[in-house]
């Protein structure tokens, strides 16, 4: 149905949104309106409730080395619809949102009802990649 080219094209359009650079959490927290520039040229606004709540998970020193948006993965390689986040910063973070122990310090899987938690308690925060 899909050859490579045709699937790598329907990537690239469903990704749009994705974020030019991930900016860093301290920087954002010093912004009247934090935001970032997606490739698609938009600009997307962060809520600063969001952005306080994700700084009261991390140490002080922690926050210049944390990137925003949170980028949450679709995980294909695994049979059951996975998604995932890696670094160890994002992992921490999002382990302790969901209270859910981490596959590796740099890498967590999480399902659907998590992603959907996920979403509706960091709407601005967190972003969706699709991978083939």
């Amino acid at each position: 149905m899909f050859d490579e080219n045709t699937l790598q094209r329907f990537l690239v359009i469903m990704n749009q949104h994705l974020p030019v650079q991930r900016r860093s959490l301290a920087e954002l927290l010093l912004e009247a309106e934090p935001s970032y520039e997606g490739k698609d040229g938009h600009r997307y606004r962060l809520d600063r409730k969001e952005l306080e709540f994700i700084a009261s998970l991390l140490e002080p020193s922690e926050r210049s080395r944390f990137r925003l948006p949170i980028l949450l993965m679709s995980d294909t390689g695994y049979e059951t619809g996975a998604w995932k986040v890696e670094g160890k910063l994002e992992v921490k973070v999002m382990s302790r949102i969901l209270g859910i122990e981490p596959d590796t310090e740099e890498r967590m899987r999480f399902y659907y009802p998590h992603l959907n938690d996920l979403r509706r308690r960091l709407p601005t925060s967190t972003t969706v990649m699709f991978l083939p």
